[in-house]
């Protein structure tokens, strides 16, 4: 019955934090009604109520209590604050520390932080403040990039984000006000552990041992992690359920071997369990206090408590309780990818069909039959969240985890124990440095044998299709039937793609799509006849704007871009670039040339280099002015620079300014424009109307001048600029002008992505 309602009441998280429904404070009523209903009257309800609907209850009171998402951050700038430390994440390059706001007001116009902002601190240089502590600081706030925009793909993630990024103006002057003092003795617990793997093992083992002992995965190095991931084997590397149950055991058989050689008047097994509860529970709090560690530290001492109460735990039903007991005081951790996962893949195993371990080929069997059914269980959220399922995993997980478990987590526990002990500690190092390269190199020999792991992202159709298919997989008995179950999904997904791409590649339609790159720009054009038309890409690099436009890219499916405009040389128009070159096919770059003859390390010559080497044609200014393009079905104009590009004037002055237009409708790109060139277009006479206007330099006071936006008359105007970004862009000056001209504004920094799509008569808007 547990499982039904840790079933029920996981569902309702995870939906309720997607949706918010208006309906959810009365469902949880009438959830918390039925609860204590059963509770009052369990000896005559138990029996009869089924367990869909106690589900159905739970669900209920899941949708209700379930955690939105908080509020963008509004606060920036240098403020002091006093901040509760909730975890510490340490990394090779420094430390991620994770806070939440007591009180705090900017220092410039006193105005109060809201408390309960969550803070997220990088701290390099300096050692970080203990988890749990209270502490003083005087931070920079910068809100955290968060980027929204309609896409087949909709980002089901766990109400996590919001909050501010905040940079310390001195990590030395910090004041630790208050911290308890088990947290401190813990700290530096592990402050000694990881002091003594550093300086006693060589880098790369270091990072292993301090990511199975302590839980810092960030102490691998990147590629490492790429590697580890790539071939399924991430949760080896993470504390897991997998560690905490093999050190929960281990410490329970071994204390009950001691204790069974003592002549003891009550059962020394009992005894065993009573010490593995709390130990078990330390032992996760110790390893870095993980979702997962939780989940499988309780489940764990759950068992422990019903072995002290001589009863027979049953599996499924510890796991949902632990699952239950771990999510109702904080139901925001229940909604994170690791406890989500770690539910999902223990439940699957426990779901297995059992076989007798009598003999080794069985033994292989067993482990294959849980590998796969671990594979099939996760694949539909390791998809939708990561891109990918690593369908290596499979094998890897049966030839390399056993190594793994068996040898690399104990000797990395083992050397935490003996690091002190010069002798002991030399001798274990020595072994765990063998064990570990052994394992990285059994990782990089699997790499070659990994498909790709990107996947197409599925909508929500192909989402429900992925898991009813790992469902049917799962219960299915025989070989015909998963074959069956196999070849209806891939007809099905086959069915679905192309209903997909006919929605998300319309024909005889004009789609404008502003995404949302932060402070950057980035245009989508479906084009009439089924092109694909992009001007500027946002910034590259480690960005999130590259993951984003690429993923739009990719749900939309559109392997290649028609036309890529970049309208002038600033990294917010055309970082992005570096990304697209070589992953999808470019049929033409239009760009004015003028970085290419300013830049000193040549690094956008390279760039176009590439590109020209993948078959892109490139086009300059003096060949694209002074003509209307008919492209796509659509025509297109470059109206500024021309007939070149002004080598006394700034990038932003240089910027391409290109007319759209498809029928009746009209767009019009301005690129970083400023009020100069503005008023030169203007009096070129090639400037017309248009119905919307992407609005130049995000905003700026400098652009958007009187004398454009009265000879644009723009009905719409989109802004594209990041929340919270330290120019103050988007000007209320600017805003004020466009809404007194009747042009209605939106905004990616409030209003996500906007799409408007026009037949040639009509417009059509969707953000």
């Amino acid at each position: 019955m547990l499982a039904w309602i840790a079933t029920g009441w996981l569902g309702g998280l995870f939906l309720g934090a997607q949706w918010q429904p208006s309906l959810g404070p009365l469902l949880a009523g009438w959830g918390l009604a039925g609860a204590l209903l059963i509770a009052a009257h369990g000896g005559e309800l138990g029996a009869r109520l089924w367990g869909a609907p106690l589900a159905v209850l739970a669900f209920c009171c899941g949708l209700g209590v379930s955690p939105s998402r908080p509020p963008p951050c509004l606060a920036r700038g240098e403020a002091w604050l006093s901040a509760q430390v909730e975890s510490v994440r340490h990394g090779s390059g420094g430390n991620r520390v994770r806070m939440r706001v007591l009180q705090g007001r900017l220092l410039e116009s006193g105005q109060a932080v809201p408390t309960g902002l969550q803070l997220t601190a990088r701290v390099v240089g300096a050692d970080p403040p203990p988890p749990r502590s209270t502490i003083v600081i005087q931070a920079d706030l910068r809100p955290r990039t968060e980027l929204r925009n309609p896409s087949p793909h909709p980002q089901l993630s766990p109400p996590l984000g919001g909050g501010c990024w905040a940079h310390w103006v001195d990590p030395g002057a910090l004041e630790l006000v208050a911290v308890p003092r088990w947290a401190a003795q813990f700290d530096r617990a592990r402050a000694s552990v990881r002091a003594q793997m550093d300086d006693g093992l060589a880098p790369e083992v270091a990072g292993v041992a301090r990511a199975l002992v302590l839980g810092d995965g960030a102490a691998l190095g990147y590629e490492q992690r790429k590697t580890i991931a790539a071939v399924g084997l991430a949760h080896l590397f993470a504390v897991s359920g997998l560690h905490i149950a093999l050190v929960s055991g281990t410490l329970v058989r071994s204390m009950h071997w001691l204790l069974r050689g003592l002549a003891l008047t009550f059962d020394p097994r009992r005894l065993a369990a009573a010490v593995g509860i709390p130990m078990t529970l330390l032992h996760a709090l110790f390893a870095g206090g993980s979702p997962s560690a939780w989940r499988a530290a309780i489940t764990a001492a759950l068992a422990w408590c019903f072995v002290v109460l001589d009863r027979r735990p049953s599996a499924t039903a510890v796991t949902a309780g632990a699952a239950l007991l771990l999510s109702a005081p904080d139901p925001a951790m229940a909604l994170r990818p690791a406890f989500l996962l770690s539910i999902v893949a223990t439940t699957s195993i426990l779901s297995a069909p059992r076989i007798s371990p009598t003999k080794h080929w069985r033994r292989l069997r067993s482990s294959a039959i849980i590998s796969a059914r671990t594979l099939v269980a996760t694949a539909p959220m390791v998809w939708w969240w990561f891109g990918g399922v690593p369908l290596i995993g499979w094998l890897t997980n049966i030839v390399v985890l056993p190594f793994g478990s068996l040898i690399v987590i104990p000797l990395a526990h083992l050397f935490a124990l003996t690091a002190s002990m010069p002798a002991a500690g030399e001798f274990v190092g020595a072994a765990l440095t063998i064990a570990v390269h052994i394992l990285l190199s059994i990782c990089d020999a699997f790499v070659p044998l990994t498909l790709t792991r990107r996947l197409p992202p599925p909508d929500v159709a192909q989402g429900l299709l992925i898991v009813t298919a790992s469902l049917l997989l799962l219960l299915s008995r025989g070989w015909h039937q998963r074959v069956a179950v196999l070849a209806s999904a891939a007809l099905l997904w086959l069915a679905a793609d192309q209903l997909l791409i006919a929605r998300e590649q319309p024909r005889d339609l004009l789609r404008v799509s502003f995404v949302d790159v932060g402070q950057g720009d980035a245009t989508l054009i479906d084009l009439p006849d089924g092109q694909l038309a992009l001007v500027d890409t946002g910034q590259g690099g480690r960005h999130p704007a590259a993951r984003v436009l690429r993923a739009l890219l990719d749900a939309r499916r559109r392997s290649r871009v028609d036309l890529l405009v970049i309208t002038h040389g600033h990294p917010d128009h055309y970082g992005g670039l570096r990304d697209l070159v070589g992953e999808i096919e470019i049929g033409e770059i239009w760009l004015n040339g003028q970085l290419l003859t300013e830049e000193r390390d040549g690094a956008m010559a390279a760039l176009l280099s590439s590109a020209m080497a993948h078959g892109t044609r490139l086009r300059f200014a003096p060949e694209l002015c002074d003509r209307t393009r008919h492209f796509g079905g659509a025509e297109l104009e470059v109206l500024w620079p021309c007939p070149r590009y002004d080598a006394a004037l700034g990038f932003n002055d240089n910027s391409i300014a290109l007319r759209l237009a498809y029928g009746r409708r009209s767009f019009l790109f301005t690129g970083d424009l400023e009020h100069e060139s503005e008023h030169a277009l203007v009096r070129s006479g090639r400037l017309q109307s248009a119905d919307v206007l992407q609005v130049g330099h995000h905003g700026s006071r400098t652009s958007t001048s009187p004398v454009l936006v009265a000879a644009v008359r723009p009905s719409i105007a989109v802004i594209s600029c990041g929340a919270g970004n330290r120019y103050g862009h988007p000007s209320p000056a600017v805003i004020a002008r466009l809404r007194e001209a009747g042009a209605s504004v939106f905004r990616t920094d409030l209003h996500g992505g906007v799409i408007i799509a026009t037949d040639g008569e009509q417009l059509e808007t969707r953000r």
